[in-house]
């Protein structure tokens, strides 16, 4: 039998890969092009992707949007997604070539992000936003990206074992269990 926790975990996956295929298209296309139109799509995706899967995300759990809390949010996880940018940035410019590498790199970032919503989403309505950068560091450690010439989806069972594992959770439990997974990872 399928809780509320498991429930909203699972559409939260399905919300996160839909719009990680959208993403992934649109900068398939820009990567065709190259730059400097591959920077225009990068700036668009962030209102247009990130900020609503965000915001869906959050209603999924009975939240409100993020709306003005969305940028500090994004620059915390700036040095865990920085090397995705920069590869992004450096082969996606590339006219046609680019292409390949855009869509990796979208889809590895809106799989990462839509985790990390649905992380915090899952735990309250609040945003801690020191947590958020550690976060972002076990989900990236959790889900590599081990070759620059493919993504793994995440599997739906995982996802959603790691979602029931902090929902409800209060911040300072949400932070130390972070830090001990963490710990974990950097221990194998």
């Amino acid at each position: 039998m399928m809780d509320a926790n498991e429930n909203r975990a699972k559409t939260a996956y399905k919300l996160t890969q839909v719009r990680a295929n959208a993403n992934t298209t649109v900068q398939t296309l820009s990567g065709l092009v190259g730059f400097p139109w591959n920077l225009g799509v990068d700036a668009a995706v962030i209102p247009t992707i990130y900020i609503p899967l965000w915001n869906r995300i959050r209603g999924v759990y009975g939240h409100g949007s993020v709306e003005g809390n969305a940028s500090k949010i994004l620059l915390k996880i700036l040095p865990e997604v920085f090397v995705d940018l920069a590869v992004d940035k450096v082969l996606g410019s590339i006219p046609i070539a680019g292409a390949y590498f855009n869509a990796i790199c979208a889809k590895t970032l809106t799989w990462r992000l839509g985790i990390l919503f649905t992380f915090l989403s899952s735990r309250g309505s609040n945003v801690d936003n020191e947590v958020v950068g550690k976060a972002m560091k076990l989900i990236r450690g959790m889900f590599p990206q081990n070759s620059m010439w493919k993504f793994e989806t995440p599997s739906k069972e995982l996802f959603v074992e790691i979602v029931r594992s902090v929902t409800g959770d209060s911040p300072k439990v949400f932070s130390d269990k972070i830090d001990r997974a963490l710990s974990s990872l950097i221990d194998e």
